[in-house]
């Protein structure tokens, strides 16, 4: 599959591809958001590894920190529910190149 045809495939299903594109952006909101809280707990825990560590990799450490420790609860919901809309947006856009051929 060309470059073109898969820039076709999304021009003919533009509604879809708006919908998969703000579902994913939403998912990088919540998680970025996510890591941000769970760097303000860990931080005003005194885990201060944890909480620099998540300031500058934001997600990639801040779901670990939000999975071991129990005081992130709130940080730990932000960031699962934002991994969900992930992936459902790439399956969105999965669906839209596999059936919009």
């Amino acid at each position: 599959m060309t470059e073109t045809e898969i820039v076709e495939i999304f021009l003919a299903n533009q509604w879809w591809s708006i919908i998969a594109l703000v579902v994913f952006v939403i998912g990088v909101t919540l998680c970025w958001f996510g890591g941000l809280m769970a760097a303000l707990t860990a931080l005003g825990n005194k885990r201060w590894v944890w909480g620099i560590t998540t300031i500058v990799l934001g997600p990639i450490t801040g779901i670990p920190y939000a999975l071991r420790y129990k005081e992130a609860e709130y940080a730990r919901s932000l960031m699962l529910r934002g991994v969900w809309a992930l992936l459902l947006g790439l399956i969105m856009v999965a669906a839209i190149l596999l059936l919009g051929r």
